[in-house]
């Protein structure tokens, strides 16, 4: 038994939230690993990556247990996760080096920030920049996928505010989310927060966006955010980013 399925083994996994984080965390190694190869880390860097990869989400088990809900009003699963990392021996089963274990630490801290944590060391920064993509990858993924996800929709409009941050590409601010179809436009705003080109390549690849779009009852209110996320990404590759 490695490391993570030890600390996840004191939780039901027939509970279908933390079935859910079981195998997302998984998933997300797996695309932690991919964007390591497309940006030709090394083996330990690649290692380090797949380790971020699987306890990124190490906190949530714990917020189902004590909230059961995953609303981040509540907790701060990042943080929460980030603190279990330092305070019990999960990192020295990891096979990384203890002078990374901080590394890991602030790319959990910040993956489901709104922004990144000001202060962080080159190195920090990267591999939290990673995380963040690698970790939307899934969500999406999942989202498109009605044998793993439920697409949870509503018939409201869209919220105005959130409406003029998304046309003026700016992430979406869940404290201003009013109905479950602003969240989808939440998961559209991902856009705006990728840090790689090689992730909006796989986005458009795998045809995630349109995934979700055919799963969406509502078409008519999503289409012009559909258009312009399909835009957007298009542009971002053309800009050859790294």
């Amino acid at each position: 038994m490695n490391y993570f399925d030890e600390y996840t083994s004191n939780y039901d996994m027939n509970d279908k939230e933390i079935n859910y984080k079981y195998y997302h965390s998984y998933r997300v190694k797996d695309v932690m690993e991919l964007l390591a190869k497309k940006l030709n880390l090394s083996e330990y860097d690649t290692h380090l990556a797949s380790v971020i990869g699987l306890l990124h989400d190490i906190g949530r088990f714990e917020q189902d247990k004590l909230y059961d809900s995953f609303k981040d009003k509540k907790f701060d699963h990042g943080n929460y996760g980030a603190k279990i990392l330092r305070e019990t021996d999960i990192l020295d089963k990891t096979n990384i080096n203890s002078e990374d274990y901080e590394v890991v630490c602030k790319a959990v801290d910040n993956h489901n920030q709104l922004k990144i944590d000001d202060g962080l060391t080159e190195r920090e920064l990267f591999f939290a920049k990673l995380i963040r993509d690698a970790d939307k990858l899934d969500i999406l993924y999942a989202l498109g996928n009605e044998e793993i996800l439920e697409l949870r929709q509503d018939d409201k409009d869209i919220t105005k505010e959130l409406e003029l941050d998304f046309f003026n590409n700016k992430q979406g601010n869940i404290k201003i989310v009013e109905s479950l179809n602003d969240s989808i436009i939440i998961e559209f705003c991902y856009i705006y927060d990728i840090n790689f080109k090689c992730t909006y390549e796989i986005i458009k690849e795998n045809n995630y966006y349109e995934k979700i779009y055919q799963r969406i009852i509502r078409k008519d209110i999503f289409k012009k955010y559909l258009d312009y996320t399909n835009k957007y990404i298009q542009e971002r590759i053309e800009e050859n980013a790294r």
